[in-house]
């Protein structure tokens, strides 16, 4: 792990020589459905602190960790690694991550990035809906900044574009 955590600060330091805005960490595989908060503890936390104090020794850039699924239980542990915010923030059933929840426990420190469901909202719900989480999470989240509208993950390719409109729309409203 030392050894690959060495390997991703040279390739940091490479995108951040060439003017990035941020970097991102993707840590998809260190949420809850695949490790324990212990094992975080032990095997990601230290590497991620490395990467990130790494990078940042030359570069004073944002960087932002990208994980996937529960990880609610480990917030605290993931702004220990020196991230400067978190993303995707999956809502239930995919996580277990509540936006006011995170907001209240790391809000102060990092941005928050996500928690619009990608399957359940953005493809298979209407526009009411989309505006309606979108809406939700500006609220709960922009409250002093630090708030990046997005869906949990990624958007499905066959997302309806009028559920993309919706999203952008939240934005003005």
């Amino acid at each position: 792990l030392e050894r690959l955590a060495r390997g991703a600060i040279d390739l940091g330091r490479r995108q951040a020589s060439h003017k990035v805005d941020a970097i991102l960490i993707s840590s998809a595989f260190a949420g809850a459905g695949f490790i324990s908060s212990d094992q975080y503890r032990e095997f990601v936390l230290p590497y991620e602190r490395m990467v990130i104090d790494g990078i940042k020794a030359e570069f004073d850039i944002p960087i932002y960790t990208h994980t996937c699924g529960s990880i609610g239980d480990r917030l605290e542990l993931m702004r220990e690694t020196g991230t400067n915010g978190i993303d995707t923030l999956d809502p239930p059933p995919l996580g277990n991550v509540e936006m006011a929840d995170a907001k209240k426990r790391v809000g102060d420190t990092l941005f928050l990035k996500g928690n619009i469901d990608p399957v359940n909202v953005m493809l298979l719900g209407t526009p009411e809906q989309v505006f309606a989480e979108a809406s939700r999470c500006i609220k709960v989240a922009s409250v002093d900044g630090g708030y990046v509208l997005s869906t949990a993950c990624s958007v499905p390719p066959q997302a309806p574009p009028k559920n993309i409109v919706k999203l952008r729309e939240a934005v003005d409203a």
